[in-house]
């Protein structure tokens, strides 16, 4: 197989790609789950269509794929940052959809979403190039008995922790989860991460975000341990626990903390900023400004109900497929207890996908900058509103896969979260750029954001 510079690829000669060997080439060839690599091609017939193909196994062995169909330029060179697809699984120029677009293969599961329960083991992904527009023959491989000569391949890992990086199991007082942190003796940011209603605890982001230089606790609040089986009630107590277990750790800032919450994760995150001084940033991603689904205590006292919702709103899809965008009547919880984010001091960053099929986000986040409008106007500037067209409701951290719909164990179905792959991507690379550059300008002491920043 035959190497190419890509540093040097805009400088490859046509007779050094017509005489080479096809080869595929990833740069980097091994990298952090949230980098772009570049992808090129080269020693192709000229002006012939080909077919690219990733292929990975997450941890719970569920295979997931991608295709997309190419055309070799004059030079039989392939560049996924200027050749766009023009069929498969996504078309246009998306240089890395072959990692972001992913869909599950031939499987028992319904509607599987990419696992990453083990964050120390690293995505590996085999590419392969063919000849022809063969992807939909890709796809039947697993079904009939039959197979297709590559032309090149090659395998690229992309990982979910950083090298030097910690993960340490945490049993405190009754706070269970799970904190990363960075290299070194910080002070880093420190962050609580939270996700929604599927319950359990998911690493990944806390496990990227120490990647980052933030010392991140990805925290369960139920279904987790001895923590309880359902969210019927949940006690800011337990959460103000974990902002304390975080304040402890000596390589912690101890200027505040952040946290990060998706969907049900996001109105939990606004009460504790409410009721928690040492929360400092707040970052909701698609969430409440109400109680969602679950009523909210403090030391056992009731703070709020939970939001009317109307299950006869539900919309049920194809293969019972369900979308619950329209189950909150707005009108309905006019009169409703909104969360007092005008009490928050710390700052607010709000990421709306605008194509979220799960409820309807922007119109939480602008009942919720509304409100905080009337109250704290000359503090506007605290609270950022992020609206992203073509996101659905899982933004995640950059080249998580896109995920259109997955089953989920509460409905006990398959959940329509919406988005298409192009705009949801673009969303995650632009919101978790704003929300580690947030946490390290407002976390940090001023010499150490200073440093941060050279």
């Amino acid at each position: 197989m035959t190497t190419i510079d890509l540093a040097s690829a805009d400088d490859w000669s046509p007779q050094l790609a017509r005489t080479a060997a096809p080869a595929i080439e990833v740069r980097p060839l091994r990298c952090l789950l949230d980098e772009e690599v570049r992808v090129v091609v080269s020693g192709l017939e000229p002006d012939q269509v080909y077919t690219l193909q990733s292929s990975v196994t997450d941890c719970k062995g569920v295979p997931f794929t991608a295709v997309a169909h190419y055309r070799s330029d004059c030079h039989g060179v392939i560049d996924l940052t200027r050749t766009p697809s023009i069929g498969g699984h996504f078309t246009g120029e998306f240089p890395m959809g072959l990692f972001a677009s992913i869909l599950p293969g031939s499987t028992k599961l319904k509607d599987p979403r990419f696992s990453f329960h083990d964050v120390t083991k690293p995505a590996v992904f085999d590419l392969t190039v063919y000849k022809g527009a063969c992807g939909h023959h890709l796809m039947l491989m697993n079904l009939e008995s039959m197979s297709l000569e590559p032309v090149c391949e090659t395998r690229h890992e992309r990982h979910l922790m950083g090298e030097g990086c910690s993960r340490i199991p945490v049993r405190y007082k009754t706070v269970r989860g799970v904190l990363h942190l960075p290299k070194g003796d910080g002070p880093f940011p420190g962050v609580v991460d939270m996700f929604g209603s599927a319950g359990g605890l998911m690493e990944h982001r806390a496990s990227l975000l120490a990647a980052r230089g933030v010392a991140a606790l990805a925290l369960a609040f139920f279904n987790y341990e001895d923590l309880p089986s359902n969210m019927d009630s949940l006690d800011l107590e337990y959460f103000a626990e974990a902002v304390e277990y975080l304040l402890s750790r000596d390589e912690v800032s101890k200027e505040g903390v952040g946290a990060i919450g998706t969907s049900k994760g996001g109105d939990i995150v606004l009460d504790m900023a409410v009721a928690i001084p040492e929360v400092r940033v707040a970052v909701v991603i698609n969430g409440c400004c109400y109680s969602a689904e679950t009523s909210t205590r403090r030391r056992g006292k009731p703070i709020r109900t939970p939001m009317a919702i109307d299950p006869a709103r539900m919309r049920i899809q194809r293969d019972l497929r369900v979308d619950l965008s329209a189950i909150v009547d707005f009108s309905e919880n006019a009169g409703a207890d909104l969360i007092p984010v005008e009490k928050i001091k710390g700052d607010i960053l709000w990421i709306v996908g605008m194509d979220d099929r799960n409820w309807l986000s922007e119109n939480f986040a602008d009942l919720a900058y509304e409100r905080y409008s009337k109250y704290r106007s000359d503090d506007l500037h605290k609270f950022t509103v992020v609206k992203y067209p073509g996101a659905g409701h899982l933004i995640e951290p950059p080249y998580v896969p896109f995920c259109e719909v997955s089953y989920h164990r509460l409905i006990m179905g398959s959940m329509v979260w919406g988005g298409r792959p192009v705009g949801h991507t673009s969303a995650q690379v632009d919101s978790w750029r704003r929300m580690i550059a947030l946490f390290k300008a407002k976390l940090l002491p001023p010499s150490a954001c200073l440093a941060s920043k050279l």
